[in-house]
């Protein structure tokens, strides 16, 4: 395993208060909020209810309120709850109570006893349960398996779409790109579809990391070239398919995570650069994205309106699918952009 791999900062040395479930979760809740730093020391489930208990003194907007107020929450929540922390012991944690966190024994074999954040020992927990058990993904006929840190797709829609799309693919299918593969299922797709040889990018490790494992896991492995890089990486030839599930809104990176959330000023003027660079003759560049922007950041210039504005690039195709409401109505779509070189 890489030593670069992302983990949760070890909290190696502290001054934490000890609390236990005789501390109501509201006091120790405002004590988060004052900047204290507590150190659980009875069972996991008192450090649940102390971040239930944030969550209510935070105020959180929930999911239906607006961008912002749900960002400006997430940050303050954040901030906070590192502050409430468990013990690890031998690369365990140390509570009656808790949950199986197998990835600490992989991300940090450098200590075995230190303590770590509450929330983040949640996110290791749940992450063991993806990595074990795998998400059954239609479009490949199989489950993925994604490592720690590798970002998941929430929905299925939007895969199923671009299958469409490939299926009436007429192009060459000699080399493919997938930028910013995630757990690798758009790269996947194109080599079941038929392409000799797929490049998968991205510039976070655990991404890589997670579709090399997936590979591993599979009867036959696909010829799938891995490359931890920013955007199309380095230079490998012309390419028929540049494929990218970018990030869907704007907004501030805090989390690796969030660099396939968010994205920031000149992120898509540095692609379309590349692309141009890269794009064979007759190719073609295929963005599977979302009406999310335009209903919740409509003061954001569309990112791939605004270079079809620009000339460089003509729109061949464009399909749309509503989403599925898992909560509540929605007026989503999943969108799939075929674009050309004038």
């Amino acid at each position: 395993m890489s030593a670069a791999l992302h983990r949760p900062e070890p909290v190696l040395r502290h001054r934490a208060q000890p609390v236990d479930q005789n501390v109501p979760p509201a006091q120790a809740a405002a004590w988060l909020c004052e900047g204290r730093s507590l150190i659980l020391t009875d069972r996991f489930r008192t450090g649940l209810d102390i971040l239930t208990a944030l969550r209510v003194k935070l105020e959180d907007p929930g999911e239906d309120a607006e961008y912002v107020a749900k960002r400006a929450f997430r940050e303050a929540f954040q901030s906070a709850s590192k502050r409430l922390l468990a013990p690890v012991v031998g690369r365990k944690v140390a509570l009656p109570d808790a949950p199986r966190a197998g990835f600490l024994a992989e991300l940090y074999p450098d200590h075995a006893d230190f303590a770590l954040p509450v929330e983040d020992a949640k996110v290791l927990s749940s992450a063991w349960d993806w990595y074990e058990q795998g998400v059954h993904f239609p479009v490949l006929g199989y489950r993925v398996h994604p490592f720690y840190g590798a970002y998941i797709p929430a929905r299925m829609e939007h895969l199923e779409l671009f299958g469409t799309w490939l299926a009436k693919y007429k192009g060459a299918r000699n080399r493919a790109i997938d930028v910013g593969t995630g757990t690798g299922v758009l790269a996947l797709q194109m080599a079941k579809a038929g392409f000799q040889q797929v490049l998968a990018t991205d510039i976070n490790p655990n991404a890589i990391e997670s579709v090399a494992r997936q590979l591993r896991r599979l009867p036959t492995a696909p010829a799938i070239e891995l490359q931890r890089a920013d955007l199309l990486g380095a230079q490998r030839g012309p390419l028929d398919l540049i494929v990218s599930n970018p990030p869907w809104m704007k907004g501030e990176v805090g989390r690796t995570l969030d660099l396939a959330m968010y994205f920031q000023d000149g992120f898509f003027e540095r692609f379309y650069d590349q692309a141009l660079e890269r794009l064979a003759p007759g190719g073609r560049v295929v963005f599977v994205f979302s009406n999310i922007i335009e209903l919740s950041q409509p003061d954001v210039p569309h990112p791939i309106q605004t270079e079809l504005d620009r000339g460089r690039f003509t729109l061949v195709e464009k399909l749309t699918r509503r989403v599925k409401p898992l909560r509540r109505r929605t007026r989503e779509k999943v969108e799939i952009w075929e674009l050309a070189v004038v």
